[in-house]
């Protein structure tokens, strides 16, 4: 049903005007379900009120700002005009009041507005960009800027897909993507920048996070294989640092190479003073590596050089400053776990070096060093190539200590406390002594208690005797003509012919006889320094047991006989008690003798 009104203008007095009216809006009321036309006959059939002139428009409720936001419970949909900002204004349920904005898109555009709802909102369903903003010159290409300080809510871009990507091209499927084109371009794909001066979490130039199960919070690919770029710089000319990493459960930081490059290199330039790299744990409870450093290769763990031939610092510091001496409490601890190698190697490879290659000082109560072998090695074993010596032992002139010490714990233990062995030509042991005027060479103890000494002057002193291996006592003697016309057993007499020389007995009975030259004296003595070569010399025993050479002039020879020179040199014979004078005899037979010719049998050689 369609109703028509035909208004005309009233020149009456207002009170007149409100009858029509009135009559007016009760057929409005009355047709609230027809279709209304106000200037005309056939209003539109999808208007409910379709208002037509040709010189007038219609005028809605006009309201301030704060009358249009005062209505209470506005109708989704309710139109206003706004005599504050001078534009319309409609109610949308769910985002408030919006302005109808009477401004175009055209260039150059800007608009300001007040709403909670989206204000420009663009949606392609084609396979095209739904927004392309392009910078032919100098200008940029895009600008988004937030100005309000006090905006902690919303982003100033939030760019979010529900894509699932596109791993075989990696171009393609991502939230943003940002390119340099230009090959010879200086300019960074995106350049991030905060100035703030605090340093909370997210305060950063470029923030990512990945709170999925899987992903990458950043991923940085130099992708071209002939590239020598980095794939990720970072530089700090602050006092902040350039790389910081954190991980709850994983690794911090985590590098490989796949090629021959290093997984990680720390270098300090030539004008700077820091450390290429510093590792360490705040955690006293922590009780793993700080650096645990592996190779199942066969190079070397770890390599530390200081290449400077004037440096005095160590390739390796190692501390530790624990009250404890546990295995393991040490400043550098090596461990071989297999059946060879070393624990520790140290290699002075320098031929024309000075230096040790090893030292080591203890300025307290503890040893500088210790050593101990579980098993049938030596717990220290030394070998010089050279002159030098393979262990060398001292005490500086300001010590009081001893050179070196060995000490045999076990009593179950048989062996020597000391073994010394010489294959070569020197002697076995040195004892040197070059202190004052007194003092002893060697002391040999019994449970603490002296038993055997040898002073400076080489006097030994023995508390329970000697025993020796010879059976005689001889002295050296210079000889008449060459050592080599005498031999073992020889009767030997004094030479008249020079000092303190001697030569085989000559006639019987002869008072001159001395002794005899002895086979394997127990104690030689001599007025020559120890060091004097005696090979010139003849050992002629004179009291002991002696081989002596015997002849049958004087009849055959009984044990007990005496025994005296006889006419063949160097030969003795039984003595004729009667014959026998004060100074010849030689001494007494210990074997009998009935032979033709010259034997040797023992005498007890004593000159009488």
């Amino acid at each position: 049903m369609k109703r028509n009104f035909i208004l005309h203008t009233l020149t009456a007095p207002l009170r007149s005007k409100a009858a029509p009216l009135a009559a007016l809006f009760a057929s409005l009321a009355f047709a609230a379900n027809a279709q209304v036309g106000i200037g005309t006959l056939t209003p539109d059939a999808s208007a409910q009120l379709d208002v037509k002139s040709d010189s007038k428009g219609v005028l809605v409720p006009r309201l301030t700002s704060a009358q249009r936001t005062g209505i209470p419970a506005p109708a989704d949909g309710l139109l206003v005009y706004d005599t504050d900002t001078k534009s319309f204004w409609f109610f949308k349920s769910g985002t408030g009041w919006a302005k109808i904005d009477p401004e175009t898109l055209a260039l150059p555009y800007a608009g300001t507005e007040t709403n909670a709802g989206t204000l420009f909102s663009v949606t392609n369903q084609g396979a095209g960009a739904a927004l392309e903003g392009v910078a032919g010159t100098a200008g940029p290409a895009g600008r988004f800027l937030n100005t309000n300080a006090a905006n902690t809510e919303g982003n100033v871009v939030t760019v979010e897909t529900n894509g699932s990507g596109n791993i075989p091209d990696r171009t393609k499927g991502h939230a943003a993507s940002f390119r340099v084109s230009n090959s010879e371009s200086v300019a960074a794909a995106v350049r991030g920048e905060v100035n703030t001066i605090f340093g909370n979490f997210g305060a950063a130039g470029i923030f990512g996070v990945s709170n999925g199960t899987g992903g990458l919070a950043g991923l940085f690919h130099a992708s071209n294989t002939n590239g020598n770029g980095a794939a990720l710089v970072a530089i700090s000319d602050g006092n902040g640092i350039a790389f910081r990493a954190n991980a709850a459960k994983g690794n911090a930081v985590e590098a490989n190479v796949d090629a021959t490059g290093d997984a990680i290199y720390g270098w300090v330039p030539t004008f700077a003073t820091g450390r290429a790299g510093h590792f360490e744990i705040y955690n006293e409870d922590n009780g793993n590596d700080a650096i645990t450093v592996k190779t199942v290769g066969n190079g070397t763990a770890g390599r530390f050089i200081v290449d400077r031939t004037t440096g005095t610092s160590p390739a390796v510091y190692g501390e530790v400053n624990s009250m404890f001496a546990n295995l393991g409490t040490a400043g550098i601890y090596g461990r071989s776990s297999g059946t060879a190698g070393y624990a520790g190697l140290f290699y002075s490879s320098n031929p024309s070096g000075n230096g040790p290659a090893m030292l080591a000082l203890t300025e307290g109560n503890g040893n500088g060093l210790t050593a101990n072998a579980g098993g049938s090695g030596d717990g220290v074993e030394a070998s010089a190539d050279g002159a030098g010596n393979a262990i060398s032992g001292f005490i500086p002139n300001f010590g009081t200590g001893r050179a070196g010490r060995f000490a045999n714990n076990n009593a179950n233990n048989g062996n020597p406390a000391v073994h010394v062995s010489n294959a070569g030509s020197g002697p076995s042991l040195l004892v040197q002594h070059s202190g004052g005027a007194s003092g002893n060479l060697a002391i040999f103890q019994n449970n603490t208690a002296n038993v055997a000494r040898i002073n400076k002057a080489g006097v030994g002193f023995f508390n329970g005797g000697t025993q020796n291996s010879g059976a005689d006592i001889a002295e050296a003697f210079d000889v008449i003509d060459e050592v080599s016309e005498y031999e073992p057993g020889d009767v030997l007499s004094i030479a008249t012919s020079k000092d303190r020389t001697i030569e085989k007995s000559a006639g019987a009975y002869s008072d001159l006889v001395l002794g005899v030259y002895a086979t394997k004296p127990g104690v030689l003595l001599t007025e020559e320094n120890i060091d004097t070569d005696l090979t010139g010399k003849v050992p002629m025993g004179v009291v002991g047991v002696i081989p002596t050479k015997v002849c049958g002039e004087g009849g055959a020879i009984q044990r007990g006989d005496l025994l005296v020179t006889s006419s063949t040199p160097g030969v003795a014979m039984k003595a004729d008690k009667a014959k026998v004078q004060a100074g010849q005899i030689l001494g007494k037979a210990l074997q009998n003798f009935d032979g033709d010719g010259i034997g040797k049998i023992n005498v007890f050689v004593n000159v009488k």
